[in-house]
């Protein structure tokens, strides 16, 4: 889950005196157009994929001064296409070069190459799909992936492995969101935007088993950079020392709430839980309740229209965590991550996941509405919270303190439980309420499972020996 910045909407009509003019025939512009083959990207190339083969209609190709932008996972900027006919048009660059990506361990780099190479997947094989069954998304018209490395690392030596891994990239030329905004926190109106965009999403797949088999072979098998499969149980073991400085941290701020013994214990109690919780999240693409998620559901993902909010549809971006998962999965994160603490209090976050429901059912089938009720809905919702908790508990709630809080709390990238200290609160609020009500019923299960082996004991008691050495063998 890298915090990169916002992806800029189209600037307005002006004149650009220090702009990268490329045209048809020029072969240096600056590494920002130069993609992952090594061939910098002209005017050719954008005339065949913007105009169906025509190769003389973009005249001019330009970066636009000032919009370039170096996250340390990517490189973007707006171009400015001057076109034979006189117009123009504005469209968005989005590169990863491996072999800037900043040092890290083998197996992170490799992780966040194949969510790289998820999104040029999602472009290039199912996003066209998905326009067709209503989802609003932004045109892919030229997508550029050099990755292959990714398939050629068994036998290599850890040194082979990274040089092999830093040869690639993904280059991507995308259509530009105008009359969008990002907004992070969002308000309760913004959220119930943004939840019809999911429920668009989450329909456009809901138990469509043939697609989301290709989704779990194309892109994740499980979807969302936070699961368990992405993280790794090692993670988990960091969590409790974590948690004791954000007692310590936050206690001047709520010495009420964070003194009580269940919450002196909440990374202790969500640890137990936490495999079980990654199981219960994990869906099978032939399951019930299976669909397409996004997987990184931040408010900085969606372009909200400038527009009447109840009539106009909000548009997602960034589908590096795109895969198969149950789409209560993108509500929790969402909601934790991205909505203001206001709009989630005094029943806010149970009328927004209902909202969510309510506008999903309708684009269901009617077998499938029906199994779709509200207790299955809201089960999904409390265990997608655990399942993201996790990660918030055993990586973004490290060095937490107030004035770390401080530091980031106008970047709207970061989530608002880890910047924002009544959001965060609220939080620890809700995952308490949540692990209670799922430790009630597992303990419930494991009190029957012991009452059903003393029951079995004692009826075998009772039965002659070879009888019960029958049963044992079975067990």
């Amino acid at each position: 889950g890298a915090e990169a910045g916002p992806l800029p909407p189209s600037p307005p009509p002006c004149s650009w005196p220090s702009a990268m003019h490329v045209g048809a025939g020029d072969g240096a512009a600056g590494d920002i157009l130069l993609g992952p083959s090594g061939r910098v990207l002209d005017a050719r190339q954008l005339s065949v994929a913007l105009c169906g083969g025509s190769a003389d209609s973009v005249e001019v190709l330009e970066v636009v001064a000032g919009t370039e932008r170096r996250w340390p996972q990517s490189h973007s900027a707006q171009l400015r296409l001057a076109l034979a006919d006189g117009s123009s048009k504005h469209v968005y660059l989005k590169k990863v070069v491996a072999s800037t990506v900043p040092a890290k361990a083998l197996h992170s780099l490799r992780s966040e190459l194949v969510s790289n190479r998820v999104e040029s997947r999602f472009y290039r094989e199912f996003s066209d799909d998905l326009v067709k069954r209503g989802v609003r998304l932004l045109k892919a018209f030229f997508v550029e992936e050099c990755l292959d490395s990714l398939d050629k690392l068994a036998g290599k030596t850890e040194e082979e492995q990274e040089r092999l891994l830093r040869s690639g990239g993904v280059l991507m030329i995308l259509e530009c969101a105008e009359q969008y905004i990002q907004l992070s926190p969002l308000n309760f109106e913004q959220a119930s935007c943004s939840l019809r965009l999911l429920a668009k999403l989450h329909a456009s797949a809901w138990e469509d088993k043939a697609l989301l088999e290709r989704v779990a072979d194309r892109l994740h098998p499980v979807g969302g950079y936070w699961t368990l499969r992405q993280r790794g149980e090692k993670e988990i073991q960091q969590m409790t020392d974590i948690w004791q400085n954000y007692l310590r941290e936050f206690a001047v701020h709520a010495p009420e709430l964070l003194a009580r013994p269940e919450i002196i214990q909440l990374a202790t109690r969500l640890q137990r839980v936490s495999s079980w919780t990654s199981e219960q999240m994990s869906a099978d693409p032939r399951g019930a309740f299976a669909t397409l998620i996004h997987g990184d559901f931040k408010a900085m993902n969606v372009f909200l229209p400038l527009g009447d909010l109840d009539k106009e549809a909000a548009v997602p971006i960034d589908f590096q965590w795109m895969g198969v998962g149950f789409g209560m999965s993108d509500v929790a994160m969402h909601l934790s991550h991205s909505v203001a603490a206001s709009a989630l209090q005094h029943g806010g976050e149970a009328k927004l996941v209902e909202h969510y429901r309510q506008v999903l059912l309708p684009m269901l089938s009617p077998h499938s509405a029906a199994e779709y009720s509200a207790d299955v809905a809201w089960r999904h919702y409390r265990l997608g919270m655990l399942d993201w908790a996790r990660m918030v508990f055993s990586v973004f709630f490290k060095d937490a303190s107030p004035q770390a809080f401080a530091k980031r709390m106008d970047n709207p990238n970061v989530g608002l439980v880890y910047r924002d200290l009544q959001a965060s609160l609220d939080f620890v609020v809700r995952v308490d309420k949540c692990l209670a009500e799922f430790e009630r019923e597992l303990s419930t299960r494991h009190d029957r499972a012991l009452g059903s082996r003393f029951r079995s004991r004692s009826r075998d008691a009772l039965r002659p020996s070879g009888c019960r050495a029958s049963l044992e063998s079975l067990s």
